[in-house]
């Protein structure tokens, strides 16, 4: 009965000949390794959350926190910065799945749509190039560039009259979240475009054949097969990032080399705050609170745009 099952289990997972999948088997192996070291092992540390961690003792050896190990997650929801934080990482996560996560797929339909090869790769080439430079380099030209005192972008509004005088824009309210969402369209349309113009490559052909029999032309066949070929990734896509809402991300990053003390209290994050209180305050058990606390939050709001989709779209991870 056992060897039936397993027949039927290898034949349903693997496939009929499992040999034949060897060679994909081995290239899936170093990424099941590195989650496992890097993503499932760690997870005991979990219990820093629970504990008065003490880097000598341990974290077995170190004592059990106070209210039944809740103390931490307890004065985190009882801290002023809680909210402000919450409401900070809700925004900034919320503006950039609204404004970051189509415009890859526009930018895929555009230069799909390209007759000239060369103008298409230069195009791509120069999209691209974003992706590779590293937010602490990116933070070095913008700041560099934004300067309120010797910055190109002031200097060149003052002197044709736009403005009478220099803004400080990574410290005012009105300027400096338009700017981290347009830096972030900025750094990853190029890269994300990729996966749609993948997708794109798949169609067949005689369906844009079929269109153009039918009178269809060039808006017609992008409305009518393009467009519903990319919607489910693009769902599925939406779906991940909806996992990452609590998370800062590659936001984190952004965050973290724009940050400083003027406008912290504009975009300071969980994981920014996190980080600050763990590594420089030397709280490794409330951070650890806080991240898991955040975590949790995550893994919700995963279920539930995956749960949501399934319903409206049929589209859905599992």
């Amino acid at each position: 009965m056992k060897t039936k099952k397993r027949k039927a289990y290898q034949e349903s997972v693997l496939g009929r000949n499992p040999k034949s999948q060897l060679a994909l088997q081995l290239m899936a192996l170093p990424a099941i390794v590195s989650v496992i070291l890097f993503s499932y092992l760690p997870m005991y540390g979990v219990i820093i959350a629970f504990k008065n961690y003490n880097i000598f003792k341990g974290i077995m050896a170190s004592p059990w926190a106070r209210n039944n190990g809740f103390e931490h997650f307890i004065d985190f929801f009882k801290t002023p910065a809680a909210l402000s934080v919450v409401l900070n990482t809700l925004k900034m996560a919320g503006l950039m799945l609204v404004f970051t996560t189509w415009p890859p797929m526009l930018l895929a339909i555009l230069l799909n749509e390209l007759r000239s090869s060369k103008f298409m790769k230069t195009v791509q080439t120069c999209s691209y190039l974003p992706h590779f430079i590293s937010w602490a380099v990116c933070g070095g030209i913008f700041y560099s560039l934004l300067n309120p005192t010797s910055g190109a972008i002031n200097l060149i509004l003052t002197s044709i009259g736009v403005m009478d005088k220099s803004i400080n824009f990574l410290s005012d309210p009105r300027f400096l979240v338009p700017i981290m969402v347009l830096l972030r369209i900025w750094k990853g349309i190029g890269w994300g475009s990729i996966i749609y113009l993948g997708v794109i490559v798949s169609i067949d052909q005689q369906l844009y054949e079929a269109v153009e029999i039918d009178g269809g032309q060039r808006f017609a066949k992008i409305r009518y097969v393009t467009i519903p070929h990319l919607v489910p990734t693009f769902v599925l896509l939406f779906i991940l990032e909806c996992g990452k809402i609590m998370s800062g991300g590659d936001t984190f990053n952004q965050v973290y080399v724009f940050s400083n003390v003027t406008n912290r209290g504009l975009i300071d994050i969980l994981d920014t705050y996190i980080l600050r209180t763990g590594f420089e305050n030397g709280r490794y058990s409330y951070s650890t609170a806080v991240n898991l606390f955040k975590s949790v939050i995550n893994v919700i709001l995963l279920l539930t745009a995956n749960w949501v989709s399934k319903k409206a779209t049929e589209t859905s991870l599992f």
